[in-house]
């Protein structure tokens, strides 16, 4: 009836009172769990992720003895009713991620910056898993905010922007100059990611576009400190002179729209307020040692960005739900055989032309992209010569024999 023996179900029990007071810690912003803690979370999620089938979950929970309701946070502690055991993973993973954000912050403060970079990729990856158990929660029909599929999947890439930053603060500390402008300019890629991923609520959305103005007047910053600082040669004054004007029209665009969100921004909390005031005076202090010529935005435009690098990778899920209805139901391949058939039909139907001569021209022009490939690679000094010429002999052949079939094809069918 439960799935579980005796046993497991105290197991689970034990990890469920460990994941309160994890959450109880978090609340009250205290340090009593630790890295061990965190993979308690991980057993008990791994524990419940099985599949169910037909079974009354709520049935189950009440035999688990688990916290029936969610406080939803983000509706002043409403309560939600859990329903879908999958939507109590999504849960206690929340939590997880929140620890993991929670120990980056510590480290961070400690200045061990590998650690703190570690513990905010780790907070991505948990953020979406949580939103694909939220998004496998098929019985649960109240899912509240924050634990909605879309605003995890949005928690999980605020982290990886979090990571990045503390990547590119720790290369700026370590007088990495010029790979720290790259992190800045790769930060600032994320940022408009970020921005232009959903239609945000008007704060947020002012505050990414003053974030990613920001960050990029921070790569063109360190991209001139770094040309003057490292050069070993004469350096082009000027160059640098505008990549400096350009950092300025940068961190201008951003003071204008934090000054802007304090004046017309009536919905700020204090907190918030506090953050953009902070915010600015960072940029002002940035501003008040700079004196250069402001340009017009078309010569702006003409000088280029720092090349980005993102080095925090995409915040995969390190496992999925195995209680989704779908996985009842269907085989994925059974799904690939009816869209198969179904395409077949369609073609019989409307008799798709697609002739051996068409087919014979598809390659043609497949071998014709591949050759101007490698054509480039040659350019480039990226493909050793003998190589080159051995595979552009290979594929000029082939090329010349699709060439004669098509004008056989041709002059039979004439």
């Amino acid at each position: 009836m439960t799935f579980f023996s005796e046993e497991v179900m105290q197991r689970i029990r034990y990890l469920h009172y460990k994941i309160k007071k994890i959450e109880e810690a978090l609340d009250k912003e205290e340090e009593s769990f630790t890295l061990d803690d965190l993979n308690l979370v991980l057993e008990y999620t791994k524990i419940l992720n099985i599949n169910y089938h037909n079974t009354d979950q709520v049935k189950l929970l009440k035999a688990l003895d688990l916290t029936p309701t969610f406080l939803e946070p983000q509706e002043n502690n409403r309560e939600v009713q859990i329903n879908d055991l999958m939507f109590e993973c999504a849960r206690t993973l929340w939590v997880m991620a929140r620890a993991y954000s929670h120990l980056s912050e510590k480290f961070e403060t400690n200045e061990e910056w590998e650690d703190s970079i570690i513990a905010m990729v780790e907070c991505s990856k948990i953020f979406k898993t949580s939103a694909y158990f939220s998004a496998a929660s098929i019985n649960q029909h109240d899912l509240g905010i924050t634990l909605s599929s879309e605003n995890l999947e949005l928690n999980s890439e605020e982290a990886r922007i979090l990571a990045q930053g503390i990547a590119a603060l720790k290369e700026e500390n370590s007088n990495n100059t010029y790979f720290a402008s790259k992190l800045y300019s790769g930060l600032s890629s994320l940022s408009k990611r970020l921005f232009y991923l959903k239609k945000h609520e008007e704060k947020k959305k002012q505050q990414l576009r003053a974030q990613f103005h920001f960050d990029m007047g921070k790569a063109c910053q360190l991209k001139a400190k770094a040309s003057l600082e490292s050069s070993i040669t004469n350096i082009n004054k000027d160059k640098v002179t505008k990549l400096q004007q350009k950092a300025n029209f940068y961190f201008l665009k951003s003071e204008e729209i934090w000054s802007e969100m304090i004046s017309s921004l009536s919905e700020l909390s204090n907190e918030e307020t506090s953050s953009i005031e902070q915010n600015l005076s960072i940029v002002k202090d940035i501003l008040k040692d700079q004196n250069l010529d402001q340009l017009d935005y078309e010569e702006i435009k003409r000088i280029q960005d720092p090349e980005p690098i993102i080095i925090i990778p995409e915040n995969l899920a390190p496992f999925v739900p195995k209680s989704t209805i779908y996985l009842t139901k269907f085989v994925p391949k059974d799904l690939n055989i009816k869209r198969f058939k179904s395409f077949q039909k369609k073609k019989l139907e409307q008799k798709i032309p697609y002739s051996k001569r068409e087919r014979l021209i598809d390659k043609k022009a497949g071998i014709v992209r591949t050759i101007n490939e490698l054509k480039l690679l040659k350019e480039n000094k990226e493909i050793d010569i003998e190589k080159f010429a051995e595979l552009l002999e290979k594929y000029t052949v082939k090329l010349n024999m699709i060439g004669t079939a098509i004008e056989k094809l041709t002059h039979v069918t004439k």
